[in-house]
């Protein structure tokens, strides 16, 4: 049975991943995805160590987090701001524009064919 130890790691950069990566005597970092969630960054990844584990697996899936700093939790909250005051300029705006029917979707016409003839090599 392959086993995984997870840890999870919270970070103030997310240049700290890889310092604090470089400093366990890492051999192989893969497997990296990243995730912004309501304005906090996650950042996973696997990592193969040098050194054994002790629980019998040869590598640990590293959950990093951004903590968010006062500038970082500004930001998101103007850019929270900047998209709920478009949202009701534009519904505003929307509530004003005439309302207009749209055109009703032309249709193929429909073509009748002719009846076969009896010369015809189709008509048997």
């Amino acid at each position: 049975m392959t086993r995984t130890k997870w840890m999870r790691l919270g970070v103030r950069d997310p240049a700290d991943i890889l310092r604090w990566a470089g400093a366990q005597n890492t051999g192989r970092l893969d497997d990296f995805r990243h995730r912004v969630i309501r304005g906090r960054e996650f950042v996973s990844f696997r990592m193969v160590p040098r050194y054994a584990i002790e629980i019998g697996t040869s590598d640990i899936v590293v959950i990093a987090h951004v903590k968010p700093s006062a500038p970082r939790l500004l930001i998101a909250a103007v850019a929270t701001l900047g998209r709920k005051a478009a949202r009701r300029i534009f519904a505003a705006i929307s509530a004003f524009r005439p309302r207009v029917a749209p055109d009703p979707l032309r249709t193929a016409a429909l073509y009748q064919f002719a009846d076969a003839r009896l010369s015809s090599p189709f008509s048997r």
